[in-house]
């Protein structure tokens, strides 16, 4: 690593908050960043009330992060990654659109002070022209994205269940492939923190056990960047004193925090005995009488409750009077989109910054289930809550008159005695649903508190806990981490049959909250076909398991997706595991503007079409159009049926004819024609006529994915790792000069994020050697049909091929590789006879090499699988000066490696290892994706 240039002097937290967010911090934003900057570790607790600025911890750990950007990085004790950590989905999530507006300050701000944090930030990222802070979302059941590589700063906000499964090498949305990866990134070099952290006690119980797991291993970050820092973030916790951050004196003379602590929430108790939606929406009603253009919140403690009460409101308040909305969680982003625009509004929305001069012309309801518990900057003049514990009350409560600008706050507080289970005795146990009994002690806290003059009972932030005392929740009980169950886990090339779930290790064994990601999608492959276009948490709805079986028949089978999280397979309802990923047909119903909905029939729209393009399919274009493909359009004067379009596009013919390409271009357009006389639901009209202006010919088809007509602005594929398809780029690279960039990048990578010197060696030379294995005649002969370059010369060995993605099946069958066969076995091969030949000297360094080679694809964790094969001959291949010759049969295993890959985890711990495995992938994952001039030059 050369040595960078001098960075200016960091400025102070209050210089570098005040630009970022034009006001002066809060004393104990300061104080916290202070005590950082002197004792270099945060508190386990910060127990600052809601409401007043929780969200700038994120400011905190990246100005933290950037204050160490000129130490050697091996001295570094702030994190680089820096994940935000919820209970659940949140639909108005302030604190993901604050640290977006970080990182574009960050990247565009023309203030000196934050300037100077940019460089130093980017001056700890190893790739050049990088973010300075990365910001990533993982809210639904699919990982669309990862930071860059373990050097980048980033921000990473997650539900606990993404990043409890990502810790246990069992990520939601993960392919097989990449789930060491994932691992790697959420186990190390990572600063946790948990925004209401009592309800993410199991996680942050698991992440002291993982820890004692791996008690003795090699720490090669450090003590501290080697495993996660985790931070509660909760005003109701309890942790000792010494250990937790509060308020304190300085804060109480500030003027704006002493208005929050002494906002007014005057709070009605009535007590009903059933229907508890038809009191929620009566309570609402009753505070909005005489109210002109005011909000509302309503909290419901189940999605069914809440879209009762909601439809209740919507009839009790027409249109012109009151905007009534829902928001369960339970939608995706599309919709999401739409209710989020209208509640942040700055005229008519509730968003807690919208100016008091503004006048509403009509109320806002907002009918929610714990979804705006947290991180919602919002500021309702009214709220109606239903029974719930200490804990949800404080949080609900602090939505309500939030920054203390209201004079007159009411609320009411609707108790109701637990729903009776199917089953249960008349006289069961008062147990409410998540609750507990708990609320039955609220309940008697409330009436004694009541002001018998006024009838109600003030719960201010300052006198809540007062009132309430002390939270009487039990989390339940998580089973015990132990080793043996760690090492099954940590197999995630061939997972155990009738492993553990995940689950209950970070979400306890009552708590445990078994879903499925459901997508709707106009073309539904076969089984054994890849879904295109590929997944994004955008359109992801997460369903309980047990809710998703109730909505449909019981013998139904449905498409999910396969390991690799590409693949379709079928599965019966019963059989689905949670995390799996199904997709339904969109003319299945289930959903609609407000989210899940069982009892929805309509057409769902489809939201990978207008960004990725046209599924050429008859089923699929018959569920978006809404016609049948028999209809005639008219096209160039002609009538013409859209089915005999399709299969002109297709290429389609008899079996004397021959396809010829231009008539398929010729069909394909006469088909964008035949489809502009249409108009499929959810779309406006110049909307789906834009979409067609963008769509190609030529018609693109790809082995085991439908045919299709992209948008000429969609985005790249994401490659699939199993089939190789990472060798494919614009450009025909060297094999030799594709190792030397990999191995620099993984020597760098190392460098910067501070691993030891002997491992940087290693981890330098996996890199180098990674895909000697391509040497193999068969694999050159996949990744060159030709055989030779343009003027007639024969190519030196390439890693590399510009073979369009659509012919890369075929040139794999015809260039005689196996299926699933993995060049990485060879070259992990070939370097097993390197290390022979040399003897290193510290065999546990010679195992690290080879498996480092062996996994960078993601296999031999602990076996590559073997493919059926049985080839003769030989692949030879030097490095560093020696001859090195291996067979070639990709149908033989190599026993040890099981063996190796314990040792290695033994030395290094799970994270360890996972972490100098993610070094060398997205080393080669950033040298595929570069435009080289040498390849370019080579390939001519």
């Amino acid at each position: 690593m050369t040595n960078p240039a001098p960075l200016a002097p960091m400025p102070r937290f209050s210089e570098f908050y005040e630009a970022l967010n034009n006001r002066e911090p809060f004393p104990w934003q300061a104080r916290l960043a202070e005590r950082l900057a002197v004792s270099g570790c945060w508190p386990a607790e910060i127990g600052v009330p809601t409401g007043l600025g929780k969200t700038a911890c994120l400011d905190i750990a990246v100005w933290w992060l950037a204050s160490q950007a000129d130490r050697p990085p091996a001295d570094r004790t702030a994190p680089t990654r820096i994940w935000w950590v919820v209970n659940r989905r949140l639909l108005v999530d302030s604190t993901a659109d604050h640290a977006t507006r970080i990182s574009e300050a960050l990247k565009d701000s023309d203030l000196e002070s934050l300037q100077i944090v940019s460089r130093r930030l980017r001056s700890i990222a190893d790739s050049p022209g990088s973010s300075p802070l990365e910001v990533i979302r993982l809210r639904g059941g699919v990982a669309s994205s990862r930071p860059t590589d373990p050097s980048c700063p980033a921000v990473i906000l997650s539900t606990i269940p993404m990043y409890g499964s990502r810790l246990l090498f069992r990520g939601y949305g993960t392919s097989r492939t990449m789930r060491s990866v994932d691992a790697a990134l959420a186990g190390t070099d990572s600063l946790v923190l948990v925004d209401e952290a009592h309800l993410a006690r199991h996680l942050t119980s698991l992440i002291s056990q993982l820890a004692a797991c791996v008690d003795g291993s090699e720490e090669i970050l450090g003590k501290v960047r080697s495993h996660p820092q985790v931070v509660a973030l909760t005003a109701t916790g309890d942790a000792k004193e010494e250990d937790r951050f509060d308020l304190n004196a300085d804060d109480e003379r500030n003027e704006i925090v002493r208005q929050r602590l002494d906002a007014t929430k005057s709070i009605e108790v009535r007590v009903h005995t059933r229907h508890s939606e038809k009191h929620l929406a009566t309570a609402a009603e009753r505070l909005l009488q005489g109210a002109k253009g005011a909000t509302c919140l309503v909290f419901a403690n189940s999605p069914v409750t809440a879209r009762a009460a909601w439809m209740l409101l919507r009839k009790r308040f027409p249109a012109s009077v009151a905007n009534t909305l829902l928001l369960t969680g339970k939608t995706r982003e599309r919709e999401a989109d739409s209710i989020r625009e209208r509640v942040l509004d700055g005229a008519e929305g509730m968003a807690a910054d919208r100016s008091l001069e503004a006048v509403r012309k009509r109320h806002l309801i907002v009918v929610a289930t714990q979804t705006l518990e947290v991180g919602a900057d919002i500021d309702a003049e009214f709220l109606v809550t239903e029974t719930c514990g200490v804990r949800a009350l404080t949080q609900r409560l602090g939505r309500l008159n939030r920054l203390g600008r209201f004079k007159q706050s009411r609320g009411t507080y609707v108790h109701m005695p637990p729903p009776r289970r199917k089953g249960t005795a008349k006289r069961g146990p008062l147990e409410w649903p998540v609750y507990g009994r708990e609320p039955d002690s609220v309940h008697e806290r409330l009436e004694e508190a009541v002001d018998p003059n006024t009838g109600v009972v003030n719960l201010s932030p300052r006198d809540i806990s007062g009132v309430l005392g002390e939270p009487g929740d039990d989390p339940g009980r998580a089973p015990e981490i132990l080793k043996g169950l760690l090492w099954e886990w940590v197999k995630t090339t061939t997972p155990p049959p009738g492993e553990a779930p995940v689950e209950p290790y970070f979400a306890g064994i009552a708590g445990v909250d078994y879903s499925v990601s459901v997508i709707w999608r106009a073309n539904i492959p076969e089984p054994g076909w890849r879904l295109w276009p590929r997944p994004s948490n955008r359109e992801i709805v997460s369903i309980p398991i047990g809710e998703f079986r109730d909505a449909l028949d019981s013998d139904d089978e449905v498409s999910r997706l396969g390991p690799d999280q590409m693949t379709i397979e079928l599965s019966r309802t019963e059989d689905l595991q949670p995390g799996n990923v199904v997709v339904l047909p969109s003319d299945s119903g289930l959903l609609d503007e407000f989210g899940w909905n069982p009892s929805a029939t309509g057409t769902v729209f489809d939201m990978s079409i207008p960004v990725r393009g046209l599924p050429l399919e008859k089923d699929a274009i018959r569920r978006l159009v809404g016609v049948s493909l028999s209809e005639t359009v008219s096209v160039d004067s002609d009538e013409m049926t859209l089915s005999s379009l399709l299969k002109g596009a297709l290429g389609d013919v008899e079996d004397h004819e021959d396809t010829d390409e231009d008539r398929m271009r010729e069909a394909a357009e006469q088909l964008r024609q035949g489809l502009s006389k249409t108009r499929p639901e959810g779309w406006e009209e110049s909307e789906w006529i834009s979409f067609l202006d963008q769509l190609g010919p030529p018609v693109v088809s790809v082995f085991d994915e439908v045919s299709r007509l992209p948008c000429s602005e969609g985005s790249s594929e994401r490659p699939s790792e199993e089939r190789d398809e990472t060798s494919l780029s614009e450009n025909a690279t060297l094999l030799h000069q594709h190792g030397e960039q990999v191995g620099r990048v993984s020597e760098s990578l190392s460098e910067r994020i501070g691993v030891p010197l002997k491992l940087v060696r290693v981890i330098a030379r996996a890199g180098r050697w990674h895909d000697c294995g391509k040497a193999d005649s068969r694999f050159q002969r996949w990744l060159n049909p030709a055989g030779s370059a343009t003027n007639g010369e024969p190519l030196p060995p390439l890693a590399k091929s510009k073979t369009p993605r659509s012919r890369w099946n075929a040139t794999r069958v015809a260039a005689g590789w196996p299926r699933g066969g993995r060049h990485e076995a060879l070259s992990a091969r070939l370097v097993r006879a390197w290390v022979a030949t040399v003897r290193e000297e510290d065999p546990l360094l010679a195992d690290l090499l080879v498996h480092l080679v062996a996994s960078h694809h993601g296999s031999g964790r602990p076996l590559i699988p073997p493919a059926t094969d049985g080839a003769m001959g030989t692949v030879v291949a030097e490095i560093e000066g020696v001859r090195l010759e291996s067979r070639v049969d990709l149908s033989v295993v190599d026993w040890e490696q099981p063996a190796r890959f314990r040792r290695l985890n033994d030395k290094f711990g799970p994270w360890g290892l996972a972490l100098m495995e993610t070094i060398v992938r997205q080393a080669d994952h950033r040298v595929s994706s570069e435009k080289s001039s040498d390849s370019q030059e080579a390939a001519s």
